[in-house]
């Protein structure tokens, strides 16, 4: 993997576990607010990505699209204060590689609308912090960053 573009930071999940920067698994470029600051101990990172390096899917897809929507409409307000960050798991500046949504408490993740997607995989981590949630609805993204980071368009 390319060094993550400015805004973004490496994510590697290899199916159990998640860690911040390389090691052994799939790398992926995570909005880099989601690691930088206090962690918050026992979170729940529900992580909607598959470690097949072929599993991707462009970001302009309609499903990926629409899962952006739908997290603006209505998963980041079910999640309300149990939120920690959210973010698209980019491979480069074209390809979606998943998602990840991380709460502070167990979340109805069979509502993800990530999920749809890719399936998810609940982990307990340490390693994320909390970010405000996005403001919205945004339509695209400009920067090549992990949504929501980067620079949007309305």
């Amino acid at each position: 993997m390319k060094a993550p573009v400015a805004g973004a930071a490496e994510l590697t999940f290899d199916g159990a576990g998640l860690v911040p920067g390389p090691a052994s698994g799939r790398a992926f470029q995570v909005d880099a607010r989601c690691l930088e600051g206090i962690p918050v101990a026992g979170a729940y990172a529900h992580v909607c990505a598959l470690v097949d390096p072929a599993a991707s899917v462009p970001f302009d897809d309609p499903a990926v699209q629409q899962a952006r929507r739908d997290a603006y409409a209505w998963w980041i307000d079910r999640l309300g204060a149990a939120l920690v960050c959210i973010s698209t798991l980019a491979l480069d500046g074209s390809r979606y590689g998943g998602a990840i949504t991380v709460t502070r408490s167990p979340a109805p993740w069979r509502e993800d609308p990530f999920a749809r997607i890719f399936p998810g995989t609940v982990l307990r981590t340490g390693v994320f912090c909390a970010v405000p949630p996005p403001a919205g609805p945004v339509i695209e993204r400009y920067a090549g960053v992990a949504w929501p980071g980067g620079t949007f368009a309305g």
